[in-house]
C-alpha cells in the first residue's frame, strides 16, 4: 500500500506519533481537521491530562467511549494508525479499574510471583482488553532491571527482576501473548534505566557510574530469538557509551550499539521528546536532527507534558527544512518508512 511513497510528507507522517486532547468522536474529527491534510503515523492516548492542575480527564473515560474514539480516529486517518498506550499494569496503567476495565497486576508483582503461566495469563488479559477497545500498540514490556530498588522506575513497580534472563523469559511471553491478539509491543527503556535514581521527565539523568552491560541482556536475548519488534529509547546519559548525547539522540547508542552490535532491525521509538531531559536542553530542530541521524524511526510526542496543538505542523516543516539544509537525508526517512511499514504489517495493519 505504501511501499512506494510519492512525497516526503508521507515519509515524515509515518515517523510521527502524537498525543491529542479530547474524548469524543467530534474531538477526533476536530483533531484531524486541525492537521490540515498533514499525515501522521500514529497517536498515543492517556487517561489524565498532565498539563492541567490538578490533572484532568484526558482521552480515556470508559470502555465504550474509548472504543468509539479509537474507531473514529482510525476511520478518519488516510493511512492505518498505530494507536498506542502505556499499559504496563499496576501504577502505569491507562485503562484503569475505576473506568470499567479489568484490574491489572504490576510488572514487579508478576516478578515476585515469577510464574510464566501467571505472566501469560495477565498478558493475555491485557492484550485482549487493548484489542477489544481499538488499540494496536502497547508500550511494554519494561526491560529495565531492578538495579536500584530506590530508583523512580522501581518505586512505581515497573521492573520485573534484577535477573536479566528471567526478565527476558517473561518479556517474551508477554510479547507473544500480545501478538496473539494482534497487538504490537515496544521493549523499554534502551539501553536500560533500572539503575537511575532520577526521572527523565524532570531533567537529565546520568547513569554513567551505575549502568552495567548486564542491562543489555534482555534486549540481546529477545533480538537473537527474533521476538523484539520495537524498542523505546531512554533519555539517560551513559558517558561510556556516548559522552555528548543522551540515548534518544545518540548515534553511538542507537546505531552503533543497537543496530550494528546487537543487530536490531526493528522499530526505534523515541521516548517523549517533550520530557524535560530533552525539551529543556534542545530545541525542536536540533532534537529532530539528532534523533533522525541517530536512527530513531518514530518520534512519540505525547503532548501531555507540554501541549502544543501545532506540533504536527512544526515537525513536518522542521524536517523539510533539515532536508533542504542537507542536515538529514531522504534515504534515512525512506529506511525508517520501510521499517515502519514492516512493523505495521506484522499485525496486518497495512
Amino acid at each position: 500500500m505504501f511501499t512506494s511513497p510519492k512525497d516526503k510528507s508521507t515519509l515524515i507522517g509515518q515517523m510521527l506519533m502524537v498525543g491529542l486532547q479530547g474524548t469524543s468522536t467530534e474531538d477526533a474529527k476536530s483533531f484531524f481537521n486541525s492537521l490540515d491534510g498533514r499525515p501522521i503515523g500514529g497517536v498515543i492516548l492517556y487517561d489524565q491530562n498532565m498539563t492541567s492542575t490538578p490533572p484532568a480527564s484526558h482521552n480515556i473515560l470508559s470502555p465504550a467511549q474509548v472504543k468509539a474514539f479509537n474507531e473514529t480516529l482510525q476511520n478518519l486517518s488516510e493511512t492505518p494508525l498505530l494507536i498506542g498506550v502505556d499499559q504496563e499494569g499496576g501504577q502505569v496503567n491507562r485503562l484503569k479499574k475505576e473506568y470499567g476495565f479489568p484490574t491489572t497486576k504490576s510488572w514487579a508483582h508478576l516478578g515476585k510471583i515469577n510464574d510464566v503461566e501467571e505472566t501469560r495469563k495477565q498478558a493475555e488479559l491485557t492484550a485482549q482488553t487493548l484489542s477489544d477497545h481499538g488499540f494496536n500498540l502497547n508500550f511494554a514490556p519494561v526491560l529495565d532491571l531492578t538495579m536500584n530498588s530506590s530508583s523512580f522506575i522501581a518505586k512505581k513497580e515497573r521492573c520485573f527482576s534484577n535477573n536479566p534472563y528471567i526478565v527476558y523469559e517473561h518479556a517474551k511471553v508477554m510479547i507473544d501473548s500480545h501478538l496473539n491478539h494482534r497487538i504490537l509491543t515496544a521493549g523499554k527503556h534502551f539501553p536500560g534505566q533500572g539503575s537511575s535514581g532520577e526521572d527523565t521527565h524532570e531533567g537529565f539523568v546520568d547513569v554513567s557510574d551505575s549502568w552495567s552491560e548486564t542491562e543489555l541482556i534482555p534486549y540481546k536475548q529477545l533480538i537473537e530469538n527474533q521476538s523484539l519488534n520495537a524498542v523505546m529509547t531512554s533519555h539517560l546519559f551513559q558517558r561510556g557509551l556516548d559522552p555528548d548525547h543522551p540515548a534518544t539522540l545518540s548515534f553511538n547508542i542507537l546505531n552503533k550499539l543497537l543496530r550494528k552490535e546487537l543487530k536490531f532491525n526493528g522499530i526505534i521509538f523515541s521516548d517523549d521528546p517533550q520530557m524535560k531531559a530533552i525539551s529543556d536542553n534542545y530545541d525542536l530542530k536540533r532534537t529532530l536532527e539528532l534523533m533522525i541521524n541517530a536512527g530513531v524511526d518514530i518520534f512519540c510526542f505525547g503532548n501531555n507534558l507540554i501541549y502544543d496543538p501545532d506540533i504536527v505542523e512544526k515537525v513536518h516543516m522542521t524536517i523539510n527544512q533539515l532536508l533542504e539544509e542537507d542536515a538529514i537525508s531522504e534515504d534515512q526517512l525512506r529506511a525508517s518508512f520501510h521499517r515502519i511499514i514492516n512493523f505495521k504489517s506484522i499485525i496486518g495493519l497495512v
